[in-house]
């Protein structure tokens, strides 16, 4: 099957999803994900983070989706046409996303058990905003220090 993503043409087993498809070209053109993840089945599309926009459905029926998709729930068809990073719509939508999903996170959390390395953090930085306009007390938690191993 013949998918266009990104002015990018690649041809897909039949099954693909989107998200496999624009990884399949390179991690310049692959969605962001963060509930997504290959060895589980019923995993994907509860984030959002991945949503692209379907500008031609197929070749058989041209018409574009009436939304933005999750692209690791969407399988291609063939003639597809997707715009992931050159779509400024469906880059504000994941903006919109991302802050959601920021909404009880700080952004800089050096208390936190990833110690920096935080996807979430990572995708905020990369597909969000480095602030929020959200001003209002953010979920806290006591500290708590494990009792060594005896």
């Amino acid at each position: 099957m013949k998918v266009t993503i990104d002015g990018i043409e690649i041809d897909v087993p039949k099954g693909t999803t989107i998200l496999q498809a624009a990884r399949m070209i390179g991690p310049e053109v692959a969605p962001p994900t963060m509930c997504y993840h290959s060895k589980l089945k019923t995993s994907g599309g509860y984030c959002r983070t991945c949503i692209v926009k379907v500008t031609q459905g197929s070749a058989a029926n041209p018409t574009p989706m009436p939304k933005p998709v999750a692209s690791c729930r969407t399988e291609v068809m063939e003639g597809m046409v997707v715009e992931n990073t050159i779509n400024a719509d469906v880059l504000e939508a994941r903006k919109g996303v991302v802050e959601f999903l920021l909404m009880n996170h700080p952004l800089d959390c050096p208390v936190c058990d990833q110690a920096g390395e935080c996807d979430l953090q990572n995708l905020g930085y990369g597909h969000g905003a480095a602030t929020t306009r959200y001003e209002f007390p953010r979920r806290e938690f006591e500290r708590v220090v494990a009792a060594p191993c005896p």
